[in-house]
């Protein structure tokens, strides 16, 4: 006998991808999942790394080719972020019960959230994927004891846990798991292939749903099932019992009183 698709969402390893409405479109319909350049992260000691090994070692303020060498080496560096489940001080927290990630990447929560098996993402050898650390204070220079671009590329390679896994505490609410790859060129454009790892994706408001009518009459989820009839759409509503994750109408399969059904 073959699994619902709750039981199959809550034995899956999850990772969440919060995204816009028109983005979830195109990545369901291409099976892609761009990658971010580094230097254009949102947290702004990643987007603003910088080397400043002429003044550890006394130099003058000029910067030298070795400066320029490894922050060109760590823009070629580029991300793809997942919210994932995690346990805390006994509390289980869901990535795709983050009202946070539903706001700020989301739209608001008008937006989808796309969910993937991680035991079936589709990295290249080359790719390195873990969980982002969060501490209080994290460096934005950093000293290389490589003076030659080759030099440089393998010594940020063997640190790079410490220069691309590591955010200040500010952020620990996006409870991310992250996949680097780097590229020969930094304006180059990556794509992580999603087509078999992609399981759900779950919707949670709509503006063409008035009062207490169920996102399963909405605008967006009609589209989105009847634009990929295979995927399975869930919706995130809050009811009396406070917010629930639905695979049918009035049917869900987890709530925040009583976790999975």
């Amino acid at each position: 006998m073959s699994k619902s698709i709750g039981e199959r969402f809550e034995k899956i390893s999850r990772l969440y991808h919060f995204t816009s409405a028109k983005a979830a479109f195109s990545i369901i319909e291409s099976g892609k999942l761009r990658f971010s350049k580094s230097f254009r992260l949102n947290d702004l000691i990643e987007s603003n790394r910088v080397v400043f090994d002429h003044m550890l070692h006394g130099g003058d303020t000029c910067r030298n080719d070795k400066d320029a060498f490894a922050e060109d080496e760590m823009r070629r560096y580029q991300v793809i972020s997942f919210a994932q489940d995690r346990d805390y001080q006994g509390r289980q927290f869901l990535g795709f019960d983050l009202h946070t990630m539903w706001g700020l990447y989301a739209d608001k929560g008008y937006g989808v959230c796309l969910v993937f098996d991680k035991e079936k993402l589709d990295l290249k050898d080359a790719d390195w994927a873990g969980n982002v650390r969060y501490s209080d204070i994290i460096p934005q220079d950093f000293e290389f004891k490589s003076k030659s671009r080759l030099g440089l590329k393998n010594e940020i390679w063997r640190r790079r846990e410490e220069i691309f896994f590591n955010k200040r505490k500010e952020w620990e609410y996006e409870q991310e798991f992250r996949v680097i790859r780097r590229v020969s060129e930094e304006m180059n454009m990556e794509y992580l292939n999603i087509s078999d790892s992609l399981c759900c994706a779950i919707v949670c408001k709509d503006y063409s749903v008035v009062g207490m009518e169920s996102m399963f009459d909405s605008d967006l989820f009609r589209d989105l099932h009847y634009s990929f009839r295979r995927l399975p759409i869930l919706t995130y509503e809050y009811d009396i019992d406070g917010y629930s994750l639905f695979e049918e109408f009035m049917n869900p399969i987890w709530t925040e009183q009583c976790g999975f059904m």
